[in-house]
Formats: structure tokens, C-alpha cells, sequence
């Protein structure tokens, strides 16, 4: 069956930045659809992994509005964890990946959004910098979907990719960065994790924020105080340098405990890793999952056998869906500097902020990271998130305009979310002034973002 849908603003893809932009979009007075290609609404932020980006190193909101909402309805059944310092460099907010999953969809619903899961946009039609039409297929038929405004939130730029926009990806050797398979473990022992860290310091990410003058031990006094087993083990740590040596554990920077539960006994492992030329093709993803079963498997065992509070530990499951830190950066009106990153640059037409440090994962141990200038903030101006000579589309997310040193910054979570409510928001107020993007009043689409919580 074929059918023609119509609506003011289609977002294409349910991550964390789509979600944003659908709810900003339909709140705005637009009659939204969000086009999801599984059954998942919310991307990463189902995972149990932190989300990155909302606070800056020196524990500065940057991000509010839709994020705000979000974690005040998580509040509400007590799945907001918090928003913890840990003792490395970043301030970061823990949920429960699964009342997460519920209070977006109790969102979504609240704004009347339309949703379309299941569904792939499998090609688009352009006509004069316009996308007339995106082709979706599901399984029961396949749809023309028409609107005034599209949003692309593919995470790898699919919309804009396949309109015909120009994109980068990669490094110069054509690497990108590490796919990873974040799992959960429950039943652990939270202060008896934070013992061992407190009396082997070495082994963990601490003392590595230039902006304080604590030690290591003094650091780790304060996560033990605090209570949550928020613990980065390094791979320059002799425990995990020595089960990478002896092959018990896979090649990785960081073994990373990410609290999901409000009793601390259940946190999300971050640490499997595999460095490929593709994440994007259905094949390479497809092997690719499978060599992760084992990581996980090495990974949990060595968590169990190594450290303390976990000799009970339980495997509670793996993320929804496999982590992707990089694919297509899609070249956009404006283009995001990692010096402008580094150098905490603001902009008078920037719509978001982002604060998370410079983080380029490479393969092995190797993983680059530096800090915000003076543990501040920077601008994400509006061009970023307007595909280079589209008049009706925007984009969100982790495919935007920006070089591979401030992707590696942008890419998180809570500045994803921040994207997609400056791109909904936008796409609103283009229809209801019959405006594009590129003419469209910054000044105005900031001030209706102030006025809904946003920070800027």
C-alpha cells in the first residue's frame, strides 16, 4: 500500500536529539510526526550511559529546558539519579535508562506528537533546495511524507546525506571513532567499590581537572563521601593495564561504572571498544555486534574476579542499541571550530551551549581528551544546524556541522537534546511566518528559547 502523510515538521529519527526537536516542534504549535526506524524512543538516552554535556566542569548548567523537563519527570518515579562530579573532569546526570524511556514517551504523548516506529526513510525528493518528499517504508505500506519543515536527527545525517548535502567523516586515515556496547550489572556492593578506590587511587581517572588543586586520595575521599559508585578505571591503572597485558580484558582506555539506581547497586559498564572505517553499513554493524558479545563477556568477568563490592555482581543486559561516538558530519551554514570548542567561544547568534571536554576516542588505549577553556562553555550558533542550500530542512545531533575536534565535544547527550530543541523550535517558527532557516530571526527563535527554559 502506498499513502501521502502531511504534516508542518517531520523529524526523522528518535534519538536524543530527535525526541527534543519533535516535543519543541509540537509545543510550538506545529503538527509533528517523529519517524523512528525500531521501536526505541530516546536513542542513548535509553542506555544507562551518562548524559554528557548538560553541566560544565565547573558544575555550571548549560542545558535546560527539554533536558529539565525530561529529569523532573524521571523525578517523578524516582529515576533521576542526580547530577554527580566525578572527581576526573565532568559533571554528568544519571538516570534510570528505563523510567527515562517512560517519560519521554509520556512527553511525546503530552504534545500530541504523531509517532511512526518501525519505519526507514529510504529516499528523498528535492526540488530547488526543498525536500518535497521523504519515502518511508514499513512493514505494512509505503509512505510519501510531506512537510513545510524537515529535521534531520539520523545521527548519521541520513536526510541531508541523501538530498545531496556535502559531509566529512573520519580522521585522515579514515578511522572513526569506537563503536562501544554499554551493558548493566546489579547487586553490587557501592561502598565496598568505592573502598577499594579510595585505598588504590592509581587506579582510577582522578586529579585530572587542571582547575583543581586536590590529590587523588583527597578526590577519592570525596566520591566514597558522596556515596555513588561513579568510578572511571583507567587503563594507565595497573589493574586494568595488567589484565589488558595478560589478554583477561579486551584493549580499552577506561573501565566506567555509571550509577542507574537510587539504591547505587546497579550501574551501566562503559569500556568495550572496536575501531572500524563503517558505522554505518548494515553488514560491518551486524559482525560488529557479535564480536561485541565477547568484550562484554571478558569484560563482566573481569569485573566480577577483580573488583571488590562486585563478587555478586548480576549481568542485567546490554544497551538497546550499539553506541555510535562518529559517522557523517554533515556540512551545515556555519562550521564549529575545535579551537572555538577549546577556547569556550561564544556567538551572538548561537541557540545552544556545550560544555563537555574535547574527547577523541582512538583504538587501544589511546583516547585524547582536554578540557573548556577556564572549565567554561561554548556557543553552538544556529548555521551549524542548517544543512549547507536546504530552505526547509534543519539538523540535530551528532551529525552537525562542525570539524572532528568539536564533534568529539558535541556529540553527547545533553547537548544533542539542547540541538533538537533550537532545531523544533525553529522549524516552528518557520511555518508560522512562512520563513526559512537562513532568514529566519535568531534574535526571536533565542528569545522563544529563553522563554521555555532553554540556557544560553
Amino acid at each position: 500500500m502506498r499513502e501521502t502523510l502531511h504534516y508542518d515538521v517531520a523529524v526523522i529519527g528518535a534519538g536524543a536529539s530527535g525526541i527534543a526537536a519533535a516535543i519543541s516542534a509540537a509545543k510550538n504549535g506545529a503538527k509533528t510526526i517523529l519517524v523512528e526506524s525500531s521501536s526505541v524512543f530516546g536513542g542513548d538516552l535509553l542506555s544507562g550511559l551518562p548524559i554528557d554535556g548538560c553541566r560544565t566542569t565547573a558544575g555550571d548548567w548549560i542545558v535546560g529546558g527539554i533536558a529539565k523537563d525530561l529529569f523532573d519527570e524521571c523525578n517523578r518515579y524516582n529515576g533521576y539519579i542526580g547530577s554527580i562530579y566525578d572527581r576526573r573532569n565532568i559533571c554528568i546526570v544519571m538516570v534510570n535508562p528505563r523510567i527515562m524511556g517512560f517519560s519521554i514517551l509520556k512527553k511525546l504523548k503530552e504534545y500530541g506528537v504523531h509517532l511512526l516506529p518501525y519505519s526507514q526513510a529510504v529516499a528523498v525528493n528535492v526540488k530547488d533546495g526543498r525536500i518535497t518528499e521523504v519515502e518511508i517504508r514499513n512493514k505494512s505500506n509505503q509512505c510519501n511524507l510531506q512537510a513545510s519543515m524537515f529535521i534531520d536527527c539520523t545521527g548519521d545525517g541520513d536526510i541531508s546525506y541523501m538530498a545531496g548535502v556535502p559531509y566529512e567523516m573520519g580522521s585522515d586515515d579514515g578511522l572513526l571513532q569506537p563503536m562501544t556496547m554499554v551493558f548493566q550489572i546489579r547487586n553490587i556492593n557501592p561502598q565496598e567499590v568505592l573502598q577499594f578506590v579510595l585505598e588504590h587511587p592509581e587506579n582510577c581517572g582522578l586529579a585530572e581537572n587542571p582547575n583543581s588543586s586536590k590529590t587523588a586520595h583527597e578526590l577519592a575521599q570525596e566520591l566514597y563521601d558522596l556515596g555513588y559508585p561513579k568510578v572511571f578505571f583507567s587503563s594507565n591503572g595497573p589493574l586494568m593495564k595488567n589484565a589488558i597485558q595478560s589478554g583477561e580484558l579486551h584493549s580499552c582506555s577506561m573501565l566506567a561504572f555509571n550509577p542507574n539506581s537510587i539504591d547505587k547497586t546497579v550501574v551501566t559498564v562503559n569500556t568495550t571498544r572496536l575501531v572500524s572505517n563503517d558505522c554505518i553499513g548494515a553488514e560491518e554493524l551486524g559482525s560488529s555486534i557479535l564480536e561485541f558479545i565477547d568484550q562484554v563477556d571478558d569484560a563482566f568477568s573481569f569485573i566480577v574476579k577483580n573488583i571488590p563490592g562486585c563478587q555478586n555482581a548480576i549481568l542485567d543486559g546490554i544497551a538497546p542499541r550499539l553506541g555510535i561516538r562518529e559517522s557523517r558530519r554533515i556540512l551545515g551554514e556555519y562550521y564549529l571550530t575545535g579551537e572555538e570548542v577549546e577556547q569556550g567561544v561564544k556567538h551572538q547568534d548561537g541557540v545552544c551551549k556545550g560544555g563537555h571536554e574535547i574527547d577523541i576516542h582512538g583504538d587501544k588505549e589511546n583516547h585524547y581528551r582536554k578540557t573548556i577553556k577556564d572549565a567554561g562553555s561554548y556557543d553552538i550558533p544556529f548555521g551549524c544546524l542548517i544543512p549547507k542550500g536546504m530552505k526547509n530542512v534543519l539538523m540535530a545531533g551528532r551529525c552537525l556541522s562542525a570539524d572532528r575536534i568539536a564533534h568529539s565535544s558535541a556529540r553527547v547527550m545533553g547537548t544533542c537534546v539542547a540541538m533538537g530543541q533550537a532545531a523544533g523550535t525553529a522549524a516552528a517558527i518557520c511555518i508560522r511566518e512562512n520563513n526559512t532557516p537562513t532568514n529566519l530571526s535568531v534574535h526571536e527563535l533565542r528569545a522563544t528559547l529563553l522563554d521555555q527554559g532553554a540556557i544560553l
